[in-house]
């Protein structure tokens, strides 16, 4: 299969060959064409992702770092500067203007840690849940609508394929 005029992958984006499901393991040619192909499909997740953001915050602007911040959060609340830094893969000072945003914007509550007065501790306030949950709810009402349009057996390569994704981008 082909991608062309892949969004997200710049005004000039070359076509994009994917390992169709005919190919081979060893047919290297195709293997070489799959990082493209992953940067593509991950950037038009990065604009949806924006999208559903704008779309939650009208009146601001959540850009898609943030909202994983905001995500980060509501999964693991009271991480720390360094955990937020170290999961976006920025350093410390990159994610401390972030999150001084967020704090200013009302998304997120910084305090001190209750065992280490050097730590600082993260959570989201209620406003922060309620965005994130909302951008959320509306990926993943995006994302089913575009599995429903799916074949069951897309639906299923799709399936089988996520423990491969999942040891794949842990490696990167």
């Amino acid at each position: 299969m082909q991608l062309t005029n892949v969004q997200g992958a710049g005004p000039i984006a070359p076509s994009i060959q994917i390992l169709s499901t005919a190919g081979t393991a060893g047919d290297n040619a195709a293997r070489e064409d799959l990082p493209p192909a992953l940067l593509a499909m991950m950037m038009t997740a990065n604009r949806i992702m924006a999208t559903e953001a704008v779309r939650a915050v009208p009146d601001g602007r959540l850009t898609p770092p943030q909202f994983r911040i905001l995500n980060y959060l509501l999964v693991a609340p009271g991480a720390s500067l360094s955990e937020v830094a170290a999961y976006l893969g920025v350093r410390l000072p990159t994610a401390s203007v972030m999150l001084v945003k967020l704090a200013a914007e009302g998304y997120v509550l910084r305090s001190r840690h209750p065992t280490s007065r050097r730590r600082m501790q993260l959570v989201l306030t209620e406003r922060g849940q309620e965005i994130t949950t909302s951008v959320r709810t509306a990926l993943f009402s995006r994302l089913h609508a575009g599995l429903d349009r799916l074949e069951e057996t897309e639906r299923g390569v799709l399936q089988e394929a996520m423990p491969a994704l999942r040891r794949l981008f842990a490696q990167v």
